[in-house]
């Protein structure tokens, strides 16, 4: 049994999760360098949680910017997106510009109860919003010109932007854009509708649905408006998303999208161009904490190294263990990229 292999069933021994997987590999390539994947039964599906922000929402929003002449600083929400759209939200959330909206510096608010304020009601993300704060964005919230604040809001926006304009859902968006990159298996990789429900990770009890959650969203706003949103609902097995991630570095589209987030990597704060900076203590030992990905609530994440082109996936439903943090995801996190940055060097030097 390998280093990484015993960290992960170590933690798992613990009642931190019940199913986790783990890989390393380059975008480059067509083939997963190293991969464990650990469970007591065929289900590998995990809810991604926010890495949807990372491969669904900032793909799709990146694309659409990349047909235009001007820059993600110039570029605003209504340019992008149209007036029948943007009305829904006010001239303040119109003349955002996107490269506020993808760097979490729109001086929106980070979250709100929306599945509470609306009864918990399924229904429309659109009406959710109307519903939950009136008329509240047609005001600033905060100052326009702030740092940043990490916004499931403003995903959740981006998201709604996108089915207005283009009058289908996000998940039909984006699976024509993974199709256009050469990625079809979407029976691993996809919203809870194109999954195979049979092989989802059970993730928790939800004491506001009164049941255990199996291919359910765990986001409970996310549920309310129909499952798939902005900022989370993505579905994924562990070489699906590896898959994934070399299908978007291997197109043209798509390595521009990685590399905007490249670009960015020293720029002030955690943000990139909807993905974040790999240096807080759960990620920093992997590539020195110059990784690029993004993290989900549900124990998901997954890091590229702009360098060497290298990346790591880990996936776990650790709130199966409770939906409080706590140290010991951070600490997982950080050893098992520790041993998957080792594995990945051991390669380059060899």
């Amino acid at each position: 049994m390998d280093n990484v292999e015993s960290l992960v069933r170590s933690f798992q021994s613990s009642g931190l999760y019940t199913h986790v997987y783990v890989a390393c590999g380059f975008l480059n390539h067509s083939d997963i360098l190293y991969q464990r994947e650990l469970t007591a039964d065929d289900r590998n599906i995990f809810d991604l949680s926010s890495v949807t922000k990372a491969l669904v929402t900032t793909p799709l929003t990146l694309a659409r910017s990349m047909q235009t002449s001007r820059s993600a600083s110039e570029t605003t929400l209504l340019d992008l997106y149209g007036a029948n759209p943007c009305s829904e939200f006010g001239e303040y959330v119109a003349n955002l510009t996107l490269w506020q909206a993808l760097r979490h510096e729109t001086g929106l608010p980070a979250w709100r109860n929306f599945y509470v304020e609306c009864g918990g009601h399924r229904q429309s993300l659109a009406e959710s919003l109307q519903r939950a704060l009136g008329d509240g964005f047609n005001r600033p919230p905060r100052n326009k010109n702030q740092t940043e604040l990490y916004s499931d809001i403003g995903f959740m926006i981006l998201g709604r932007l996108i089915e207005k304009n283009t009058g289908r859902k996000l998940s039909e968006e984006w699976a024509d854009f993974a199709k256009s990159i050469g990625f079809n298996n979407f029976l691993s990789l996809g919203s809870s509708m194109m999954i195979d429900a049979s092989r989802a990770v059970p993730t928790a009890f939800c004491p506001v649905r009164g049941r255990e959650l199996v291919g359910e969203v765990h986001d409970e706003n996310a549920w309310a408006m129909g499952g798939f949103t902005g900022h989370t609902g993505l579905f994924g097995s562990g070489p699906s998303v590896c898959e994934f991630l070399q299908r978007l570095w291997q197109s043209e589209l798509g390595n521009k999208i990685v590399m905007a987030n490249f670009d960015q990597a020293s720029s002030p704060g955690d943000s990139l161009l909807g993905w974040r900076k790999g240096k807080d203590l759960s990620s920093r030992a992997f590539a020195s904490g110059r990784g690029c990905g993004h993290l989900g609530f549900t124990g998901t994440a997954f890091w590229v190294d702009p360098q060497s082109r290298a990346f790591a996936v880990v996936l776990a439903n650790r709130v199966i263990s409770g939906r409080i943090p706590g140290l010991a995801i951070k600490d997982m996190r950080s050893q098992v990229f520790a041993g998957l940055w080792d594995i990945l060097q051991a390669n380059m030097n060899s």
